[in-house]
């Protein structure tokens, strides 16, 4: 089995990358009032903690909410990525592809896709807390301001986090591994052979053993 790091294997690297800081990133929708400058975070990791942070789940839609249940949806597409990018730098770091290039171009594009469906409910997800932002929906939120509703809805932003973007990357990125995977196995990227003093151009070192022009090795005395 031969190790090789193909053009989709770096592109995939950077994916998993991505996705890696875009999981640890929690800033994924952010809702946040201009003039009191609180904010409320929900993301991956919100979804970790949500036991909690009961209170902060009315823009969410509650609890058991439709926009709780997307940020649920949200972390298993986001670890089933990590998951299958993984997978997809691995086996075509080990040269599986130059054999089974269909399984790993399979395992590229799966990965591409699964981006795509993360972007999709994180979308989703901003749509439900812009909705809800709208109906007054903010809990801890609306009672730590004491303002009324018409004074909320002029001053609080609900826009996409960090985390959002990085994501849009990482999909770039295993676009990118999907559409070298599909052209068909390239050559490996190897670190050129490093040159040695004596095997420059025009020098050859000779070694012992060797025969002459006159017939003679190379290291050997003659007794006359």
């Amino acid at each position: 089995m031969t190790l090789s790091l193909s053009p989709a294997a770096v592109c995939q690297c950077f994916t998993l990358v991505s996705l890696c800081t875009s999981i640890a990133d929690p800033n994924w929708i952010n809702v946040q009032n201009g003039t009191h400058g609180t904010q409320l975070i929900y993301g991956v990791a919100f979804t970790l903690h949500a036991a909690h942070n009961i209170t902060d789940t009315d823009p969410l839609g509650g609890v058991n909410g439709l926009g709780m249940y997307l940020l649920y949806a949200l972390a298993a597409a986001c670890y089933s990525a990590v998951l299958l990018s993984s997978s997809s730098f691995l086996v075509d770091f080990l040269g599986v592809g130059f054999s089974h290039s269909r399984l790993v171009s399979s395992l590229h594009v799966s990965t591409a896709l699964l981006c795509l469906l993360v972007l999709g409910i994180s979308g989703g997800c901003l749509y439900v807390i812009q909705e809800n932002v709208k109906k007054g929906k903010l809990g801890w939120l609306w009672d730590r301001l004491g303002e009324g509703p018409s004074t909320q809805d002029s001053e609080l932003q609900t826009s996409p986090g960090e985390s959002l973007y990085i994501e849009i990357v990482g999909l770039i990125f295993s676009t990118v591994a999907s559409v070298f995977s599909l052209c068909g196995p390239s050559e490996p990227i190897a670190p050129s052979p490093s040159v040695e003093p004596g095997d420059r151009a025009g020098e050859r070192t000779p070694l012992i053993g060797e025969t002459g022009p006159d017939q003679e090795e190379w290291g050997e005395f003659s007794n006359d």
